[in-house]
């Protein structure tokens, strides 16, 4: 059976980095060709709307069209801060995995930024910093990614939008760096695209 893998992510800046994570995998396998059949991203503005929006978009643009001979497998990539410090989350993921599951997809992976996206990012400070041209700082202050990713704009008289496209930034992140950190969350993507006869290839960068 041919084998579609669809990805969903939340905001401009994470659609942009999961973007990045693809090529990046793709660069990695050797005849740098994903092993699926089909691979289709999309992006859910808010995370009001995830839940709300995703599983029609899904019916609409991905079962009707592939679920007679593909295995769908889909990929649910978001931050996880708002469910660790807000009282009522937004999105009930159990309720909207298991819609998904009963609307046609044969598996659903989370990907889950441990508490932001941003905390991705910041395993790149030097990245970070020659976007921003400023030192690189010998201590990052702030509780999560974000909070210090803020504050590094800041030092450059800038703002950062959480979920906005920053033009330039995420471009400049080096994904060597990045990639044997949160390899945990992403090898599951890893694996479907057909890097796992590779992944050792992320290991020679742990030590930097």
């Amino acid at each position: 059976m041919k084998k579609c893998v669809v990805i969903y992510t939340e905001g401009e800046t994470d659609e942009e980095f999961y973007d990045k994570v693809l090529n990046t995998i793709k660069n990695k396998i050797p005849d740098k060709i994903f092993k699926v059949d089909a691979l289709k991203k999309s992006c859910i503005t808010g995370i009001a709307k995830f839940q709300k929006k995703l599983v029609n978009k899904f019916v609409k643009e991905i079962v009707r069209k592939y679920s007679k001979d593909h295995e769908i497998i889909v990929f649910l990539c978001y931050d996880t801060d708002v469910f660790q410090f807000g009282a009522h989350p937004p999105v009930d993921r159990a309720m909207l995995e298991a819609d998904l599951r009963r609307n046609g997809a044969s598996d659903v992976v989370h990907i889950k930024a441990n508490r932001t996206i941003e905390d991705f990012f910041i395993y790149d400070i030097d990245g970070i910093a020659n976007f921003l041209k400023i030192q690189k700082p010998k201590n990052l202050k702030g509780s999560t990614g974000l909070e210090k990713l803020e504050k590094l704009f800041l030092k450059a008289n800038r703002i950062y939008q959480k979920g906005h496209k920053c033009s330039g930034f995420i471009e400049s992140l080096d994904m060597d760096i990045i990639f044997p950190k949160i390899c945990n969350e992403i090898r599951p993507l890893c694996v479907q695209l057909g890097l796992e006869i590779n992944c050792n290839s992320c290991r020679k960068y742990v030590s930097k």
